[in-house]
């Protein structure tokens, strides 16, 4: 089991380490959220045999796990209850201030980074590192979330150079935004971590064929998965091309992101590793499923003195896309 820390800071500044008192613990984030989940419960007995510990609404929760910083946040939710000696407790990592801040902003060829960077200053918002992209991005965002803003800025640029990003806090609350890997480092196999593993396949969205068109509506042409087209049937989705553009790798994106959907959902023994964003190598197992793999989501659990992940697993290196604001 991997030894874990946590500790909380009241809003007058008290701190206390209350690992002892924890009952369960959960950690959780998915690509398509910015921010990071802890929920905690406490054993708070009411007979007063223990000190209250600081966790009031606002209070600082910080996780170590693996020997890292995991997690920096703060409680947005408290519950107690009068015939119960815990206390559960919600929180959320320095990504809510993107989700929950708007903002009114034009760029007009600034890199993402360069903007995002500098909407951050603006907020307040610690920064670590931000994927260089060497795409200038043209876009307004009359009172828009930042995340969204984020999210799109790096969609744009994504759509030009074919990479894939994700944004999300690091341990220690800055804001990082990732080139998601193309390797893995580590992996779930059978005898080693894995324990269960439950495969979906679902082509309820598919779309093989992409017709690319100019904005009077001259067909510049069609890009198909003729493997998945001769299987399944055509299914076409239409891109507008801008003058002076070429939509290819926009098209060949859409295709790789809208295949067979392949998914796995995993359980396995714990490691602070393998969160969101994340690349695995799944080995063989009884499923037949097996090889690079990107993480979607996760759940860590501490409880009863074990340690365990479920995970949900993707085959496609997907990413948040998101489109907000319009074009300057």
């Amino acid at each position: 089991m991997s030894d874990y820390q946590l500790v909380l800071t009241g809003i007058t500044g008290e701190q206390r380490d209350v690992t002892r008192r924890v009952e369960s613990l959960s950690w959780s984030g998915s690509i398509q959220q910015v921010s990071r989940q802890l929920e905690v419960t406490l054993v708070t007995p009411r007979d007063g045999s223990l000190p209250v510990p600081p966790c009031e609404v606002g209070s600082e929760l910080r996780l170590w796990a693996g020997g890292q910083n995991r997690f920096l946040g703060h409680v947005v939710t408290r519950q107690r209850d009068t015939d119960s000696d815990v206390t559960t407790l919600t929180g959320l990592d320095r990504g809510r201030f993107l989700a929950n801040n708007e903002g009114w902003y034009q760029f007009a060829g600034d890199t993402p980074e360069a903007a995002v960077r500098a909407l951050c200053a603006d907020f307040s918002i610690p920064v670590g590192q931000l994927a260089g992209t060497g795409v200038a991005v043209r876009r307004k965002f009359p009172g828009v979330t930042l995340s969204k803003i984020v999210d799109t800025l790096y969609t744009l640029a994504g759509e030009q150079n074919g990479r894939r990003y994700l944004a999300r806090f690091n341990g220690l609350g800055a804001l990082e935004v990732l080139e998601k890997p193309t390797a893995a480092a580590l992996e779930i196999a059978p005898q080693k971590n894995l324990q269960t593993l439950r495969v979906t396949e679902d082509i309820s969205e598919l779309s093989n064929t992409v017709a690319i068109y100019t904005s009077t509506g001259r067909l510049v042409r069609t890009v198909s998965d003729a493997e998945s087209t001769a299987l399944y049937g055509q299914f076409q989705h239409v891109l507008t091309q801008r003058d002076g553009e070429d939509a290819l790798g926009e098209a060949n994106a859409w295709l790789e992101d809208h295949g067979l959907d392949q998914t796995m959902t995993v359980e396995c023994l714990g490691d602070p590793e393998l969160i969101a964003g994340n690349a695995v190598i799944l080995r063989a197992n009884r499923t037949g499923a097996a090889g690079l793999c990107w993480i979607d989501s996760d759940i860590h659990t501490w409880k009863n003195g074990q340690y365990f992940c479920r995970l949900s697993l993707n085959f496609r290196n997907l990413m948040h896309e998101t489109t907000a604001g319009s074009e300057t």
